[in-house]
């Protein structure tokens, strides 16, 4: 999104429970950071509440979207997180400037289905990771079929804008299945991924790479 007006339309949806999720299930599941990148971090609603949660911890969020990126400056400081999360504008498919190995811990929500080819952003997830590291992804898993598509739509945002309910219904149409997943962590050379539904329309990846 880099259209001011679709950020703020972004903005107003109500994601503080998806996101609260995400970090509850990333710090249930095993250490995390000190050092952590978000990619993909939008408006940075994660690493700041992640930092909340974790006093040792800072991250570096990375987004290819100024507007986003404006709108995630407002979010660190009214979260009280500023010197502990650090935006970065780049790709997350090439992150070129960014040194091998610097995180203890990647982490990504819903940016997958956004990419032509997820692979490209899986590949520099996991040369980001440091021997040892986590990778910590949730995505969408896209539906059998229209009807569900709707069903979803209708349930997780019957009552929301139409624009939150078309960005939805766009991206469960784009998402990948959990078979597609692991068919692409294959092919990077990952081993053991497994990837499993966590909710009636999230799938969620916890691996750790070999030391």
């Amino acid at each position: 999104m880099d259209d001011a007006h679709e950020v703020e339309e972004y903005r107003a949806m109500d994601h503080q429970e998806v996101n609260e999720q995400v970090v509850n299930d990333l710090v249930a599941a095993g250490p995390v950071g000190p050092r952590v990148m978000d990619l993909g971090c939008g408006t940075a609603e994660i690493p700041v509440l992640l930092c909340q949660r974790l006093e040792d911890v800072e991250v570096v969020g990375v987004d290819a979207s100024v507007a986003m990126l404006e709108a995630a400056r407002i979010e660190i400081e009214l979260g009280g997180m500023l010197g502990r999360v650090h935006l970065e504008h780049a790709d997350c498919k090439e992150l070129t400037g960014f040194q091998s190995g610097m995180a203890n811990t990647v982490v990504s929500n819903t940016v997958l289905h956004h990419l032509a080819d997820p692979g490209e952003m899986l590949a520099q997830a996991i040369r980001m990771l440091e021997p040892g590291g986590r990778l910590f992804i949730r995505d969408l898993v896209r539906p059998a079929d229209a009807d569900a598509v709707e069903q979803l739509v209708s349930k997780h945002a019957g009552s929301a804008s139409e624009f939150a309910q078309q960005l939805l219904r766009q991206s469960l149409h784009a998402a990948l299945t959990i078979n597609e997943t692991v068919e692409i962590l294959t092919a990077l050379g990952v081993e053991n991924a497994s990837p499993t539904l966590t909710s009636d329309r999230h799938w969620t990846l916890d691996w750790v790479r070999p030391s």
